[in-house]
């Protein structure tokens, strides 16, 4: 992995054909990573390359409408994450921006493709032949209505774009600053206003179907700071790594009452700051 990052570090147009070679997590964590070492000009300059080749595929009708607006969205939303992380060295403000350029991005590809659940059957039907297909039929059934499929295809670009920022970070700390990306995780806590909002759209959005994954987007944020807060508490108690596979484990397999747990916890170290109670009563 580091051998990637030194490699994108050398020039503009070496992390030009890393972008381009379209490897999932790793081309748009080099764009992540000239973003925040280099700032927006290269950062654009790279993104205009990476874009290039999903719009030519998309215009040469080798990729479908919404797939192309996927990806454009996922670079985009990516690349807006580190841009902010550069400008405010605050994790929480990368994460609001990257959610909200992420879920515009799903939000705009939906509605110029006529449809996340329409554009997602014709594509099933169409590698079919043209015939109206099992999956096709699963796939309508598996999602009540056009809000929730949008909503859950938002949810899953959001957690892929931030895994891309956050390895984009890991690389940039790796190449220049050892040990900062830890320090970073781990005093990562969202501002009250930001993480009272998210709790209550989530709360909000679990009463409707249609709209539960859209509440699971604005509550991401709060979750990922809930998580940074478990491994500070596990790092300083020196309990190992057994804690965090767990809890990344229970992820998986109990996802919804975990995660209202990890939101939770963020609520109250947003509100009374836990980090710092902990060192004042040392």
């Amino acid at each position: 992995m580091r051998a990637i990052a030194e490699f994108a570090m050398r020039s503009r147009v070496r992390a030009v054909i890393l972008t381009l070679v379209g490897i999932p997590l790793i081309s748009p964590a080099v764009l992540a990573l000239v973003g925040l070492r280099r700032g927006s000009g290269d950062g654009l300059f790279v993104l205009a390359w990476a874009l290039l080749p999903v719009v030519a595929a998309a215009g040469a009708g080798y990729m479908s409408p919404l797939m192309a607006g996927m990806a454009i969205t996922h670079f985009v939303g990516v690349l807006a994450g580190a841009l902010v992380l550069r400008a405010t060295r605050a994790w929480s403000w990368a994460l609001v921006a990257l959610t909200i350029a992420t879920s515009v991005g799903i939000v705009v590809s939906s509605q110029v493709t006529g449809g996340v659940l329409d554009s997602l059957i014709q594509a099933v039907n169409e590698a079919a032949g043209g015939a109206s297909t099992p999956e096709a039929q699963q796939l309508s059934k598996a999602f009540a209505s056009e809000a929730q499929a949008t909503g859950y295809l938002t949810w899953v670009s959001v957690i892929s774009a931030t895994l891309a920022l956050v390895l984009g970070r890991w690389w940039q700390a790796l190449l220049y600053n050892p040990g900062g990306f830890r320090e970073e995780m781990h005093a990562l806590r969202m501002p009250l206003p930001i993480a009272a909002a998210g709790m209550l759209l989530w709360i909000y959005c679990l009463v409707s179907e249609h709209f539960v994954f859209w509440g699971a987007v604005a509550a991401f944020p709060i979750m990922v700071a809930g998580i940074c807060l478990i491994h500070w508490l596990v790092a300083r108690k020196g309990w190992g790594r057994g804690p965090l596979i767990a809890m990344y484990v229970m992820l998986v397999i109990a996802a919804l009452p975990l995660a209202g747990f990890l939101c939770g916890l963020a609520l109250i170290d947003s509100w009374i700051d836990i980090r710092a109670r902990s060192s004042d009563n040392r």
